[in-house]
């Protein structure tokens, strides 16, 4: 018989007050290391003295994040190759350390500060180079520890973010079984389903619950599964469409008026349902979620675009990659 191997993470821990035990999770998962260097920032060292000082690290190397000249000024400071790094903070420090860690061939687990995108578990680093975000190929994490407590206290524009991003995997998978149908492109199945199942899983919440145990859990399973999703196809494809390209083109057109990651993608789900999948579209029933969840309120308050930028944008996202999706046909 025939399978395929993938690549699982080795530790996922989802629960309250977690971080404090990361030496006996390590230990119960038989994984065991020279030494562990935590990666965060300042603010957060600060932010959660009480917790960091319960654990043992030989060093703790501080980053701002985002930036791929910082991410390699600080890995220029590690020299011991059995080290693990712990990348404790949100999306951008998160990315900083997977080019690390991809770059020194080392090996890392993410401990989420937040929610915001898909950084957590998945095989892609979006990081500032030359004026521009870039993504980067990178492996995944061995491992990931998500303290609901910890997340809980994150602001809640990040939380909508999150949920912004990991939604969105319908519109990528549309568009990845678009390529299949017009162009013959090769799909996996069993990744769409996770990809689907996880965007999926925060749909049934409304924004009081965005504080509650249950949905930061499932909101944190979602975003690895999804990068799971990745994983298994060995592309972004499963996460990523018109919707990101779209995220991305405002990024590279207007850096200074760029916003979070997974707020862009879901103005860009937005605009793909109600402009370009007609009459088949979700728009509606996006505009009933978006709104419960005040996700709409966010996109409003962070993304103002003129209907002559929103032309430039369009234009843009067709190019910005070689990928086939609703906006290749438009």
């Amino acid at each position: 018989m025939y399978y395929k191997t993938i690549n699982v993470p080795i530790v996922l821990e989802v629960g309250e007050d977690i971080f404090v035990h990361l030496d006996d999770i390590l230990k119960e998962n038989h994984l065991y290391f020279k030494e562990k260097i935590l990666v965060t920032s300042m603010e957060l060292r600060d932010l959660y003295k009480s917790r960091l000082d319960k654990l043992s690290f030989e060093d703790i190397l501080f980053i701002k994040g985002g930036s791929y000249d910082e991410a390699l000024e600080v890995m220029n400071t590690i020299t011991n190759k059995e080290v693990l790094l712990v990348a404790f903070g949100g999306g951008s420090i998160i990315d900083a350390v997977k080019l690390m860690a991809n770059t020194l061939d080392l090996t890392y687990i993410t401990v989420p500060s937040t929610l915001s995108n898909d950084a957590i578990y998945s095989p892609i680093a979006r990081l500032l180079k030359d004026g521009k975000k870039q993504s980067f190929g990178v492996k995944a994490p061995l491992g990931i520890i998500a303290d609901v407590n910890i997340i809980k206290g994150s602001p809640e524009k990040l939380l909508l973010a999150g949920v912004g991003d990991l939604v969105s995997n319908a519109s990528a998978v549309k568009d990845w079984y678009l390529a299949h149908i017009d162009k013959g492109e090769s799909i996996n199945n069993f990744a769409m389903a996770l990809a689907s199942l996880s965007g999926n899983s925060v749909i049934p919440y409304t924004f009081n619950d965005i504080r509650s145990s249950r949905f930061i859990g499932d909101l944190a399973n979602g975003l690895v599964i999804s990068g799971l999703a990745m994983v298994l196809a060995n592309s972004s494809r499963p996460a990523s469409g018109a919707e990101h390209m779209i995220s991305h083109a405002i990024d590279d057109l207007f850096p200074n008026r760029s916003t979070l990651h997974g707020l862009q993608v879901a103005w860009g789900h937005l605009l793909v349902e109600r402009d370009f999948r007609k009459p088949e579209n979700d728009y509606e029933k996006l505009m009933i979620f978006f709104e419960r969840m005040k996700i709409l309120d966010e996109i409003e308050r962070n993304i103002t675009f003129s209907n002559g930028e929103i032309d430039q944008i369009i234009n843009r996202a067709k190019t910005i990659r070689n990928r086939y999706t609703i906006l290749t046909k438009a």
